[in-house]
Formats: structure tokens, C-alpha cells, sequence
């Protein structure tokens, strides 16, 4: 394969082709990580990469593996490169969270994740960029600089799992893995035009990762198509997964509207509702029913899970906060103080509104396969306008499902006026990825093409 087909290889795809003999995994990784070297000084996508590390692995695997042996009796992602957000701990490796107080000694053990992905033999290439400690936005005043989105590189490239979509729509990996404690896989994912999953929370293990808010915290994969999604979902819980079932329409399949989240709490953009309108539209066609449902005020959501984010957060950072304050980055220093100023009775009755918001959730799961929203009432904004950053945090509609519990897939549908991806959420039931993810692969098969950027068929080469 020539070098500009490997970059944007999907996952399942290069298991196949690895499998089959028609692709080296030595060939494969020299080929990512030249690309990297290439260009990834304009992205900022990985704070650390280790080409020796994976040219090693690479070889140990391609050297190891039997001439004669089939090719279902390999691990499942036998040869495939991935990379890791730089707060999950990968054994000799610093994992620096992006910030001055981390250690800078090699950790000992990886994150249980990574050793997931290792045992199926996947090629680590290296860390990922994200916002300081996973809060916070694109800092300046940090010696690593923020990742920057490959469709137009005067954009930013989401939240704080920023460089594991940047990485994805760079063409630099198949596989990421992020975390979301806010939203921080969903927003880079749809806003680099790429697949997120932000799994039920303590379905997978946090093991190895640094905590922000531990009762919100979770570890998830993002890729090019909801297969591949769910192919890494399944590695990463030490599973195989074989399809996700042969339906291929939505016929039966009814979907619940949280309508108010984007036109009543929220003033979504014009192109925001277009992109959700022609989801829903295209869903109808396809035979699903439509239900609007109601649930509190996005604000009630935002407010029991910023509560708790802040204070939990607050928590962990304490002795750092009180010790070494000044080695923080500005917005990561300023959002992470204003959790001193929650009360013990304010979070208690957050914890009480998580209870009753995530009832509300469960209540209208138990006539929906599946709730769709918007994932952010704002597309994508210049990394520079500060301005303009503020008003899109506050456009957020991703902290509910960190609130509640509930897993969220995050699906890119089209583009925004500025030509930036946009897309949807689909929630599903607590421990039902499964379910939520074969709804999410119809409607993306059904809503058209995969969002990945190519530089080849993009008007501008998004200044990359």
C-alpha cells in the first residue's frame, strides 16, 4: 500500500491486511511514524513519541509470527499501531499530563488499558496531547503547545482529548484512546471528523490513569467508523468482537429527540441544526420512529456535574495547589481553584441530583433504544479567539451523560459553515454499548460517508 493509504487505514481494516500477509506491521509503523515526523510539528497532536519502542514491537511481532499459522489464531490487533492521551500511564514512559508537575521519571506499569491493547498485540507509537491535568482549554503557557485540528489548522481540535482526534484526522494512527470527564472524547472526535465512544462509567478501568474527578472519570477509544470503535471497545475490556450483528436498517428502532437541550436551553447554530435535522430526517427514512422527550433543563445536568467535577478535581490537586500553584498553566490554575469554594452541602446535593437526573434518563431509555442530541450547539472555533473559546464551552451538551452515567457515542454528520466537522450523540442504557454502538454503525452507514479528512480531497489541505 502507498503511504497516504496506510494514514487513513481504517482499524478493523489494517487487522485484516495484517492478518492476510498483504501489510507488514514493521511497514506500517515506519510508514506512521515518518508521517509524524513529517508533520506533526503543525498538529502538536503527540506530546511524546517513541519510534524506537515501536519499531521494536513491530519487528518482535512481524519476526514471531508463524509462517503457517491462521490467521484467526493471532491476537486481535496483532501489528496495528495506536497512542495513548498523555494522562494514562505507559510503562518507561514519564506520562507528564501535560503540565510542569508531573514527575518526569519513566512510570513502571501501564495503565490497565494499555496493557489490554498490548496483549492483543497492538504497537504503541506514543503519547497524545490534551489539555493540562484533562481541564481547562488550548494553553500557550505550557512547554508543550495545544494540538490544532488537521481540517483547518487555525482551529482548535476539541477538548481535553484534543490530540487523540487530531491524531486520528492527521492520518498518524488507526486507534486513539481518550478519556471524558466532560465531554473530552466526544468533542474532539466529532469536531476532527472522527467516532467516540464515552463508555458507562467504571466499564472500563481507570487503573493507571490520573484522576480528575474519579465518580466522572472514564477511558474510551476513538477511530474512524463506529466498527472500529467497537473492534477497540472490545479489545480493551480483553474481548474479541466479531460483528455487531447483521441488521442492517433502523426499521423498529425508536429514537428519543431531547429536542430543548439545542433549541430551548441552548441557541444552537444554523448549521448545528441542520446537521441533527438531517439526522433525524435520514433516521425517519430508514424506518425509526421519532420521539421527542423532555428531561430537566440542561442547566440542572451541567450544574450537578460541574459541581462535582470541580470539587472532586479540587480534591486531587490539593496538595499541589497549596505547594507549587505558580507551575500551573492559567486555565488550568483557574478552574481548579474554584473548586475550593464548594461546600461539602453543595456537592452532597449534587450527588443527590446525579441520582434523580440519571433516573430521568433511565425513565426515558425504557421507551427509546436510544436518545440523540447534539454534541455541542457551536461547531469548532479558531484556536486563538479567546472570546470565542468561552462562548464554545459554554455550548457543551456532553456533561449530562458524565452526570448520569450513561454511555454516549459520538457520530461527525456533516460540516459546519467553515467547513469543520459537526456531528451527534446517541445514549444508550447503562452497559449497553453493544445495543448503542449497532444503532450508531446503521445510522452512520445510512447518513453516508465516513468524515475523514484527507489532505488529497480537502478544498484548502486545511493549511496541512
Amino acid at each position: 500500500m502507498r503511504s497516504d493509504e496506510l494514514a487513513y487505514l481504517g482499524l478493523t481494516a489494517a487487522v485484516q491486511a495484517i492478518a492476510s500477509g498483504e501489510l507488514c506491521p514493521l511497514e506500517y509503523a515506519d510508514a506512521l511514524l515518518s508521517r509524524i515526523d513529517a508533520l506533526d510539528g503543525r498538529v502538536h497532536a503527540f506530546t511524546q513519541v517513541d519510534g524506537n519502542r515501536a519499531r521494536d514491537r513491530a519487528r518482535q511481532l512481524r519476526d514471531s509470527r508463524p509462517r503457517t499459522a491462521p490467521t484467526n489464531s493471532l491476537p486481535s490487533l496483532f501489528g496495528v499501531p495506536y497512542a495513548v492521551k498523555d494522562i494514562i500511564d505507559v510503562a518507561g514512559l514519564p506520562t507528564t499530563a501535560q503540565s510542569r508537575l508531573m514527575p518526569p521519571e519513566p512510570k513502571r506499569r501501564s495503565a490497565a488499558v494499555v496493557e489490554a491493547l498490548d496483549a492483543a498485540g497492538g504497537v504503541l507509537l506514543g503519547k497524545l496531547s490534551l489539555y493540562e491535568f484533562a481541564i481547562g482549554g488550548p494553553t500557550f503557557d505550557l512547554p508543550w503547545p495545544p494540538a490544532r485540528n488537521p481540517w483547518n489548522l487555525d482551529y482548535m481540535a476539541g477538548s481535553s482529548s484534543s490530540g487523540s482526534g487530531a491524531a486520528l484526522a492527521a492520518g498518524f494512527v488507526p486507534l486513539s484512546i481518550g478519556t471524558d470527564t466532560g465531554g473530552s472524547i466526544r468533542s474532539p472526535a466529532v469536531m476532527n471528523g472522527v467516532v467516540g465512544l464515552k463508555p458507562t462509567h467504571g466499564v472500563v478501568s481507570t487503573q493507571g490513569v490520573f484522576p480528575l474527578a474519579p465518580s466522572l472519570d472514564t477511558v474510551g477509544p476513538l477511530a474512524r467508523s463506529v466498527e472500529d470503535v467497537a473492534f477497540a471497545f472490545a479489545l480493551m475490556q480483553g474481548k474479541r468482537l466479531n460483528d455487531l450483528g447483521g441488521e442492517k436498517s433502523l426499521a423498529g428502532t425508536r429514537i428519543g429527540i431531547v429536542r430543548h437541550f439545542h433549541e430551548e436551553d441552548l441557541a444552537a447554530s444554523k448549521d448545528v441544526l441542520d446537521v441533527i435535522s438531517t439526522s433525524m430526517d435520514e433516521a425517519r427514512r430508514q424506518g425509526a420512529s421519532l420521539l421527542d422527550v423532555r428531561l430537566s433543563p440542561l442547566a440542572r445536568f451541567n450544574a450537578a456535574g460541574w459541581v462535582t467535577l470541580l470539587a472532586e478535581s479540587y480534591d486531587v490537586h490539593r496538595p499541589w495547589l497549596k505547594a507549587q500553584v505558580e507551575l500551573y498553566g492559567a486555565h488550568a490554575r483557574e478552574i481548579l481553584l474554584s473548586g475550593a469554594f464548594i461546600t461539602a452541602a453543595q456537592y452532597d446535593q449534587a450527588q443527590r441530583m446525579r441520582s434523580s437526573l440519571a433516573s430521568e434518563v433511565d425513565h426515558a431509555l425504557s421507551s427509546c433504544d436510544a436518545l440523540l442530541t447534539a454534541v455541542s450547539a457551536l461547531p469548532p472555533c479558531r484556536i486563538d479567539d479567546d472570546q470565542a473559546l468561552a462562548r464554545l464551552a459554554s455550548a457543551s451538551i456532553r456533561v449530562p451523560f458524565n452526570a448520569t452515567g450513561h454511555p454516549a457515542l459520538a457520530i461527525p454528520v456533516g460540516l459546519s459553515d467553515e467547513g469543520l466537522p459537526i456531528g451527534i450523540q446517541l445514549v444508550g442504557v447503562k452497559g449497553g454499548e453493544w445495543r448503542l454502538l449497532a444503532l450508531g454503525e446503521r445510522l452512520a452507514r445510512a447518513l453516508g460517508p465516513r468524515m475523514v479528512f484527507d489532505a488529497r480531497a480537502h478544498p484548502t489541505g486545511g493549511g496541512f
